[in-house]
């Protein structure tokens, strides 16, 4: 089933007026919130993975399910615990700004617990600004609702995590930032595996301005499916996405590719950055080529290997042979596509 990305604040981080609570207990249709402010207390907000076989965030649906174990709002939640948006509510800030909230339901083993709120997720409004209501301000509950649903497309991703890739690990997704050597990532091909090194390097404006093969590759929210990404991201030009579907065995007979981003700039959903203050990119290396979900769209992590090695790459390889001759294969994860023919994929 598909991966999707639900971003949630923990119930522990949102207060509600008149010693009230989230949770219905009781009944799920949000009702107990009528004529309460809820206020938000941190922007803390949580990635959860969720396999489901729609496009759709709903309530009283099975099949929502957490896709591995997970821990939410500091609670560990054990692999296919059924997950839904159990109630909407509309609030209102201070400014007359609206906002609509979703109750987010993790179910309780032996019962429906479908009164029980573990946190908040959130619609964005039709900009795709705004989504996300101020921190620490009392909001005003307008209305509330029974059965919610909405396209995963339409939640919000929070923009504290725009500077950082969101990388699926077994404990939920994690900034790519905080991550060190010895944290487990999920791999599509040989689950969680443990990183052996991490490289940051940072560059400033003065180089990008001039070198515009360095220059990052912004990938828009949903250019390869709905939750591909789950929100706009940057990568190096020459990181690889991996590509499948009728495209890539049409046009290059492989059912799957890692295609290197720069060569399906299409101007529109993928395209090259303007100049901007600065940038860091941040590698990580594992004991061999892996496939990993970053902001919900399958990429490379980093692969210094190959019949054409870099200059970095030789570079890197004498400042820490440990890390690479030890542990790094020369196999690919997939077959590799770094022209201008990748320009097809993304049309």
């Amino acid at each position: 089933m598909p991966t999707q990305t639900v971003y949630a604040l923990g119930s522990s981080q949102v207060a509600v007026s008149g010693g009230g609570q989230l949770s219905g207990i009781t009944q799920g249709d949000g009702s107990h919130l009528d004529g309460r402010t809820i206020t938000l207390n941190s922007n803390a907000w949580e990635g959860v993975l969720i396999d489901d076989n729609d496009s759709d965030f709903t309530d009283n649906d099975t099949s929502q399910r957490l896709e591995g174990a997970q821990t939410f709002d500091g609670v560990a939640y054990d692999d296919n615990r059924i997950v839904e948006a159990e109630f909407s509510v509309i609030v209102e800030d201070s400014a007359g700004i609206q906002y609509t909230l979703f109750g987010f339901n993790i179910r309780q083993p032996g019962g429906s617990s479908f009164g029980t709120i573990e946190g908040l997720a959130f619609l964005e409004n039709s900009a795709g600004t705004s989504a996300f209501p101020p921190i620490g301000e009392p909001l005003t509950v307008i209305s509330t609702g029974e059965f919610p649903s909405t396209p995963y497309a339409t939640l919000a991703a929070p923009p504290c995590f725009t500077p950082g890739t969101m990388i699926a690990t077994p404990s939920g997704p994690r900034d790519v930032a905080d991550l060190s050597v010895g944290d487990l990532v999920l791999t599509l091909d040989h689950g969680p595996q443990p990183i052996r090194w991490v490289g940051r390097t940072t560059l400033p404006k003065a180089v990008l301005e001039n070198e515009e093969r360095f220059r990052p590759v912004r990938i828009t929210k949903d250019a390869f499916g709905v939750g591909k990404p789950c929100r706009t991201m940057r990568v190096s030009p020459q990181h690889r996405v991996f590509v499948t579907g009728w495209r890539a065995q049409l046009y290059f007979g492989a059912d799957e590719l890692l295609v290197t981003a720069v060569n399906m700039c299409n101007d529109q959903t993928i395209r090259r950055e303007d100049v901007i203050e600065e940038v860091t990119y941040i590698h990580m290396l594992f004991d061999q080529h892996e496939v990993i979900w970053s902001d919900g769209l399958l990429t490379e992590s980093y692969f210094p290997a190959g019949k054409e090695k870099t200059g970095a790459d030789v570079e890197l390889k004498a400042l820490f042979p440990d890390r690479f001759q030890a542990t790094q294969t020369d196999m690919a994860a997939r077959p590799c596509l770094s022209d201008k023919r990748a320009i097809a994929l993304s049309a």
